[in-house]
């Protein structure tokens, strides 16, 4: 991926999750999709477990980005997939922050259609992360979020795709639901 002459995928998740913010829709949008955070778990100092559920709470089908796995005949128990769902950390002079972030394009579409919803648990977020966003949190303190981009077709999709991983990056927009937000709970005592 190449951006302004270098390579620098982390330089275009931090520009992109920065411009993402100005394109976001509050509650009065009818499409947007609920985000519901269903569990939060620490299971040591550096892991925590997460369950999300995306639910589609209009009358018409919702669009996002995501992995197939029934498509791809890897595993179809794996199911579908939202990618990304971003993990965002309040930060008093940045805000709201990705702290997770794409580092490849998802390869299918993933449709939710009017009341229908999808689960996603991670096996685990571990510090310090692996990848691309390896350096983009140090604890599991504060208050975090889950945010999600979501499209009004197929088409809208693969079209923002296509532009946030080419020089004109800048133009893709995407509509953003976020979850309410919550705190990581302290680190269980060990038993005795």
């Amino acid at each position: 991926m190449t951006h302004g002459g270098s390579k620098n995928p982390l330089l275009l998740c931090l520009l992109l999750a920065t411009s993402i913010g100005s394109s976001q829709r509050g509650s009065s949008d009818p499409v947007a999709p609920e985000i519901i955070v269903e569990r939060v778990e620490r299971v040591s100092p550096d892991q925590v477990h997460f369950r999300v559920k995306v639910r589609n709470t209009s009358d018409r089908p919702i669009f996002f980005m995501g992995i197939n796995y029934e498509l791809m005949a890897i595993n179809d128990k794996l199911g579908r997939h939202l990618y990304p769902v971003y993990l965002e950390q309040w930060r008093t002079k940045e805000g709201w922050t990705a702290i997770s972030c794409m580092d490849t394009p998802p390869p299918h579409v993933i449709s939710l259609n009017a009341g229908e919803a999808i689960t996603w648990a991670p096996s685990g977020w571990k510090l310090p992360m692996a990848g691309v966003c390896k350096n983009r949190i140090a604890r599991w303190e504060g208050k975090f979020r889950f945010r999600v981009e979501y499209f009004e077709s197929e088409k809208q999709v693969r079209a923002y795709v296509k532009k946030i991983f080419s020089p004109r990056w800048r133009e893709a927009r995407a509509r953003v639901a976020v979850s309410e937000p919550f705190e990581i709970p302290p680190t269980p005592s060990p038993e005795r």
